[in-house]
């Protein structure tokens, strides 16, 4: 009996000591995950690609680690770590949109459009509201000269609330907004003129081209007569059974240019020290005023640019900062995440546009 009750306690101990250690092994692993995420968001992405790190050598599935990591990676221009862990990834876990965009990245990254486009076009089947996964296809679209489909996926973008891809599609297709059609109903009469047509005049068929707007063919009006124009009626049918007639507008949208920065190249060239001096440029970005430079100290043995991809807000916000290698001399990594850093802590005057994106060079030449 007291052999029995030896092996009943020893049973128990085992089982509190490991259920303990599995509490304080997710604990540690809470916190690290915490931490890197924390690292992540504020762009410090060497330093979080060390803490993800660790959540994975404890856990591979733990939350978002994998995935993180690898845009932590393409944040640092290393495209085929951030490959591999997308595809570790959709291995683990199965495939979702952002495995599947950041796999779409990396891919473009490394010159391979064919699977670019087939990963991005997975992550809009999977998530079809997301702007930026339209605007980043669009991009390889129009790198690979296939404009068309470009202009699609910018209007796309546009129409998802995107401000940058709104000045691609107005600039390089043509596009306008989408305008939301308010209808009024009437009741139908004898001898009315309908349409049978229900379609939106303001949406684009599968094969049409996309900057050319649906537009009714113009008349003359005769003496006396009311001259209707831009609008066209449809016929549907009730829930009672009654026929009514929709009086659709069908008008040119206002363009607001105000709300559209041009394509102004004015470089701003700050001098931060003898070491390095930062240019920006880009969508009238060069003349917009900057309230707020960042304290920056680069050490380099190297003479060479860092290009970042930034866009800003009607505030003054840097709202996106990305790394732009093909427009970069030096790529090592603690350049490239002290310039993103840096990138964003930039603040510019309140100004008339929701969005301005350009380029923020840093030139370095060491003494």
């Amino acid at each position: 009996m007291k052999s029995s009750l030896k092996l009943l306690y020893l049973i128990f101990g085992v089982f509190c000591i490991n259920s303990l250690y599995g509490q304080t092994l997710d604990e540690e692993t809470g916190f690290l995950y915490v931490k890197a995420e924390y690292l992540y968001e504020t762009g410090r992405y060497d330093e979080a690609i060390s803490q993800y790190n660790q959540v994975i050598t404890k856990d591979p599935g733990y939350k978002d680690a994998l995935i993180h990591r690898g845009w932590a990676k393409y944040a640092m221009a290393a495209y085929k770590g951030a490959k591999t862990d997308a595809v570790e990834s959709i291995n683990l876990k199965g495939i979702n949109a952002e495995a599947a965009a950041l796999l779409g990245r990396s891919f473009a990254q490394m010159g391979n459009e064919a699977a670019a486009i087939n990963s991005l076009t997975a992550a809009i089947a999977l998530d079809n509201k997301n702007a930026s996964y339209y605007e980043w296809r669009a991009g390889v679209y129009e790198g690979d000269d296939q404009l068309l489909k470009a202009c699609h996926d910018y209007e796309a973008a546009m129409n998802h609330g995107s401000a940058s891809a709104e000045v691609k599609a107005r600039n390089l297709c043509g596009s306008k907004p989408k305008p939301k059609a308010e209808d009024t109903e009437v009741t139908s009469t004898p001898n009315t003129t309908t349409t049978s047509d229900n379609q939106n005049p303001n949406e684009l068929g599968e094969n049409e081209v996309l900057s050319q707007g649906t537009k009714e063919p113009e008349t003359t009006p005769t003496p006396n007569s009311t001259q209707t124009t831009n609008t066209q009626t449809e016929t549907q049918t009730s829930s009672e059974g009654e026929s009514v007639v929709r009086v659709v507008d069908d008008s040119e949208p206002v363009v607001v240019n105000d709300n559209l920065p041009k394509n102004d190249d004015t470089v701003n060239s700050l001098k931060i020290d003898e070491e390095l001096v930062v240019q920006i440029y880009g969508q009238e970005l060069g003349k917009r005023k900057i309230t707020e430079v960042p304290s920056i100290l680069i050490l380099a043995d190297e003479n060479g640019k860092v290009t970042i991809n930034f866009c800003v807000n009607k505030e003054g916000i840097v709202t996106s900062a990305e790394f732009n290698g093909s427009m970069s001399t030096i790529a090592k990594k603690s350049l490239v995440s002290l310039a993103l850093r840096k990138a964003k802590e930039f603040e510019f005057a309140k100004g008339k546009y929701d969005s301005q994106c350009g380029m923020m060079v840093f030139i370095i030449k060491p003494s």
